[in-house]
């Protein structure tokens, strides 16, 4: 579970209920839960929740599914941590997302903008029902001026939203339908070792496409490559490990290398989602991949984008050694520095280079930086965060030569 989730710890019920009295009902006695296989009170729980933590009041019709808030909230704090990392070299700009399928309850948007209240959203539904009560849910909040909602049709494209090309996105979200078909669905609750924890409510529309999640994403994949970087971070969650492997495939046929898989853990449930980028945006590694991957998936976990090396140096003995790198600036952030390099200007090579040419003016002075990373100088470790560019060789070189200059004895 996310480290931020509310629910880290399971809510008290009974004092849940006491702030959410339609609740009561639902209280198991001499204990502190209720019956989720219950349709009516997992829907309760899931309103409660909402209603007490998110100042959120939503109906959830009774033949489509019911979110699990905790769940859904691993989601939304991830794709926080995506729009963070964009923003360390961009600052802080209006921000806009895509939710594909929001559903009856739009429980991304409704919950990131709660949290966000600066984001804004276009999310897209298929199914009549599903639109409505969405509608109606963002309406009900008062956040129609935010969430806008578009009829989405089988033959239109996944990423409908990024069809007016006069629009840019910061991120897309997706909780594809899991399934291929009903006999799939009726397969993987044989599968299961232990009954599940909670009924399932959803309609056929919401749990079967054909060919299941993994060909929803991948078409989204080859959708991307059309849009490129309007859409600066593409992600969705899976329900399937050997689907998030299958869709990695998809992004490295077409030669997609900026990539990220994550894990959310909620209770026996595990699910996982995978982003993937046009841009030259960098996540770290607490972001971008799991930590621990089951043997299965780690083949597909991208290289990484942090690089933590020991070492005991004060914050001037940095700027020092940064000083003594051309074509090098450093700003000093409050907890951090921020390093911009115009290209290779410290390896052998180049320092030869510059030997022979005695003038390195031209060479290092670029419109825009090849690499960008972030440093964090701590009591017994240096941490290099690469935030912006497109040669991992780079990045990794510059923290090569830094790291041996502070390892090296004076």
């Amino acid at each position: 579970m996310h480290p931020r989730n509310l629910y880290l710890n399971p809510p008290d019920f009974r004092k849940l209920s006491e702030t959410f009295p339609p609740l009561k009902p639902f209280l198991q006695p001499n204990s502190n839960t209720v019956d989720f296989h219950n349709e009516d009170a997992q829907r309760c729980v899931t309103r409660a929740l909402l209603h007490r933590d998110f100042n959120l009041k939503i109906q959830l019709p009774t033949n489509r599914l019911c979110p699990p808030v905790p769940n859904r909230l691993n989601y939304v704090l991830w794709i926080q941590d995506i729009v963070k990392a964009c923003q360390v070299v961009e600052g802080e700009e209006q921000v806009t997302g895509i939710d594909i399928g929001t559903g009856a309850s739009a429980i991304y948007p409704l919950l990131a903008c709660r949290l966000e209240s600066r984001w804004k959203f276009v999310v897209t539904e298929l199914d009549d029902v599903s639109e409505t009560h969405a509608r109606e849910n963002v309406e009900s909040n008062a956040l129609d001026d935010q969430i806008q909602i578009l009829k989405a049709t089988k033959s239109g494209p996944l990423l409908l939203p990024l069809s007016d090309d006069t629009q840019t996105f910061d991120f897309t979200m997706c909780n594809p339908p899991f399934y291929s078909s009903a006999e799939d669905v009726a397969q993987s609750s044989e599968a299961k070792v232990s009954a599940p924890n909670a009924v399932c409510t959803g309609a056929a529309i919401e749990m079967i496409t054909e060919g299941g999640e993994s060909a929803f994403v991948r078409q989204m994949v080859e959708e991307s490559t059309r849009f490129g970087t309007r859409c600066k971070w593409y992600t969705s969650m899976l329900g399937k490990l050997s689907s998030a492997a299958e869709v990695v495939k998809t992004l490295e046929a077409n030669s997609i290398e900026n990539y990220a898989i994550t894990e959310f853990v909620q209770g026996q449930t595990r699910r996982w989602a995978v982003g993937w980028s046009f841009t030259d945006i960098r996540l770290p590694d607490s972001v971008s991949r799991i930590q621990n991957p089951n043997p299965l998936i780690q083949r597909y976990i991208p290289p990484h984008n942090t690089i933590r090396q020991p070492a005991k140096i004060t914050d001037e003995a940095f700027e020092g050694i940064m000083s003594g790198i051309p074509g090098v600036t450093v700003e000093n952030r409050p907890s951090y520095f921020l390093v911009k390099a115009a290209g290779d200007t410290w390896s052998r090579a180049a320092r030869r280079k510059r030997r022979n040419q005695m003038d390195v003016s031209e060479e290092t002075v670029r419109p825009e930086p090849a690499m960008i990373c972030t440093v964090v100088v701590a009591d017994d470790f240096v941490e290099f965060q690469w935030v912006r560019g497109v040669s991992r060789s780079l990045f990794e070189s510059f923290c090569s030569h830094v790291s041996r200059k502070f390892t090296s004895p004076h």
